[in-house]
């Protein structure tokens, strides 16, 4: 996918407001977030005077040309080049599962070319965004099209998904779900997900892939 990146920026907990606030100003449409902790160990925590701390991981689609001002904004304001404040990373996107997932992530834009596909690596990650509760679902309709299985997370979701709970704004819990395939069976996978666990039913999932180079641990995937 030509001109889509996947952001993934992983910092402290009290940095997720600004984080997710100034990627809405830049123009991010839909952002998913989930809490995680460092893996830094209780002997180098106290040798450093640390305390262990949570993170959270915020996950998002951009176009191309809003890379740097992320990277602008991440270093400006919360300071990513100083040593432990965060890390971000951009992602090439391998396919969208239709409009649907296009126009859930990403806005409209008259301007840009049409959005090609980019068949270069062996192997693909597809992530499910779906309701809470139906991530079973979701594997059911994978499994059927051929996958051998999945993890799945739970994140909060922000943007057109949020709800009212007594007048106070909350995110909708969602759940991710991911799953490795070889490149050849990942349309049938994906347009399966979209036909059972897709904007039609109740699970609303939006589908897509990401490029990977080498896959280990799966022997039906490993070369």
């Amino acid at each position: 996918m030509q001109g889509v990146k996947y952001l993934v920026i992983i910092t402290h907990r009290e940095f997720s407001e600004h984080c997710i606030k100034s990627l809405k100003q830049i123009g991010a449409k839909s952002v998913i977030s989930k809490l995680c902790k460092g893996t830094a160990t209780d002997e180098l925590l106290n040798f450093l005077d640390l305390e262990k701390t949570e993170k959270i991981m915020i996950e998002t689609m951009v176009y191309d040309y809003q890379v740097e001002q992320i990277k602008n904004t991440l270093v400006k304001e919360l300071k990513f080049n100083s040593s432990g404040n965060g890390i971000a990373m951009v992602l090439p996107v391998d396919g969208l599962g239709g409009n649907f997932a296009r126009n859930y992530f990403l806005e409209q834009e008259e301007s840009k070319k049409e959005i090609e596909r980019m068949d270069q690596s062996k192997f693909v990650l597809i992530l499910t965004i779906c309701n809470n509760g139906y991530s079973d679902v979701v594997m059911d309709a994978a499994r059927e099209a051929g996958a051998t299985g999945g993890t799945v997370s739970r994140a909060q979701g922000t943007g057109a998904e949020l709800a009212k709970f007594f007048g106070v704004t909350i995110s909708e819990e969602k759940e991710m779900v991911y799953i490795a395939s070889k490149r050849e069976n990942r349309d049938k996978i994906m347009y399966a997900i979209m036909e059972k666990a897709g904007k039609d039913s109740p699970a609303f999932g939006v589908v897509f892939a990401l490029p990977v180079e080498k896959i280990l641990g799966v022997a039906s995937l490993e070369d």
